[in-house]
């Protein structure tokens, strides 16, 4: 085949993807991202973005994609949805573990000239150090208790013409807390409680349309008593540990070895001399 042939196939290949794309429809739904919170302040999150595709084009577009896209940035581009990213500041809070799980197409109309999709991903935040992190933690405020306040900045969605955040209409965001979580407060309320949420609360969720300009979600955890007294062998492991590999416990370790060594070879050389 002459080079001409292969560059004329080439540009209609191109072509014929363009107008396949240029004809594809993805029409956003709605999109719920739910937030576990962990002990240690780091979160499991899942997100479920639900979409309608209009024409054939589109369908066979996503199935495509459900064969060669495992990335996120790849699969916005590919339908053209903004929601499909983490909705969190990566540079605030790290995030790892991504897994993308995307659906096949579903409640088709009668000719499977149009489907509904279905995209979930899911991901970690890492545990708060110094300024980063999802949650700020507080440690033994009182007694085997610690506080948790979230870092709204640290959420990224939309923004108001006011420079305000707030969360889009048809999302919503679900926080799961620990378990045995008491004196919370939350601001937007969530959509389950009035004034007051009571102790032992377990699933908080926020409705957009919502602005988040003064937003606040703060609440205390007791830790049990066997999670304290392993606590606090475990920091008194690691202030040991410490403690031998410094340069004041190497010579003490040392010294102490030297000791147990002359005392066995005085030992020895008594009985020898006997």
């Amino acid at each position: 085949m002459s080079n001409s042939r292969v560059l004329l196939l080439a540009v209609l290949m191109i072509s014929a993807l363009l107008i396949s794309t240029s004809y594809a429809a993805f029409q956003r739904s709605f999109m719920n991202m739910q937030i576990k919170i962990n002990e240690d302040g780091s979160a499991d999150i899942k997100k479920e973005l639900r979409f309608y595709m209009d024409n054939t084009d589109s369908i066979e577009l996503y199935k495509l994609s459900l064969r060669t896209t495992n990335d996120l940035a790849g699969w916005r581009n590919r339908i053209g949805l903004n929601d499909i990213q983490f909705h969190i500041d990566t540079s605030v809070v790290p995030v790892e573990s991504t897994r993308i799980q995307p659906l096949e197409p579903d409640t088709c109309n009668f000719e499977k000239t149009a489907c509904y999709g279905t995209f979930l991903f899911d991901f970690k935040t890492k545990a708060p150090t110094n300024e980063s992190g999802l949650f700020k933690i507080e440690r033994y405020i009182k007694p085997r208790v610690s506080s948790y306040k979230l870092n709204v900045k640290a959420l990224s969605f939309e923004t108001a013409l006011t420079g305000d955040p707030y969360i889009p209409e048809r999302t919503s965001v679900e926080i799961i807390l620990p378990p045995g979580a008491s004196n919370i407060r939350m601001n937007p309320k969530p959509a389950e409680y009035g004034e007051d949420i009571p102790n032992g609360a377990t699933k908080l969720t926020w409705q957009g349309r919502l602005s988040l300009a003064n937003a606040e979600l703060y609440f205390e955890k007791k830790e049990s008593l066997i999670s304290e007294v392993t606590g606090f062998f475990s920091d008194l492991q690691d202030r040991a540990l410490k403690w031998i590999y410094s340069t004041e416990g190497i010579v003490l370790s040392a010294s102490a070895i030297l000791l147990v060594v002359a005392y066995i070879w005085l030992q020895r050389s008594g009985r020898t001399t006997r």
